[in-house]
């Protein structure tokens, strides 16, 4: 099963609805969107086990609404992905930011954009050091 910054293809689709909410979402409201506009045929029972999954992992919260709970992602999806590249980074490349770009432009010269894009970021980086 291929996973996206963490989570399964299911879970990340979850957590992109969520994301791109402006509001806490109900069961009701996270299941017909899926059977809907997705056309995902789920049972309750199949959300409710993807929905406690998230949870226990941290990756939402739920608010109790008289009878009803309200779902939200506990972070934003740049929060969310920063944290597991960091992590990513951490694990698998000794926590290197040097190794991350080596296996990440598998070892070939950077492009002369690729190079300038990095300069400016380490720049500006620089400058907020020197203030």
């Amino acid at each position: 099963m291929e996973k996206k910054f963490g989570l399964s293809e299911t879970e990340y689709e979850i957590m992109e609805f969520l994301w791109s909410s402006d509001h806490k979402l109900t069961f009701r409201e996270i299941l017909e969107y899926f059977n809907t506009v997705k056309n995902k045929d789920w049972k309750k029972q199949t959300l409710s086990t993807f929905l406690t999954i998230l949870q226990k992992e941290g990756y939402i919260l739920a608010d109790m609404s008289g009878k009803k709970y309200l779902y939200y992602p506990a972070q934003t999806k740049d929060a969310h992905i920063t944290a597991w590249v960091r992590q990513l980074c951490k694990n698998s490349f000794e926590n290197s930011l040097g190794n991350f770009l080596t296996a990440f432009s598998g070892g070939q010269k950077l492009s002369q954009e690729d190079a300038d894009e990095l300069r400016a970021y380490l720049k500006s980086y620089e400058d907020i050091d020197s203030d």
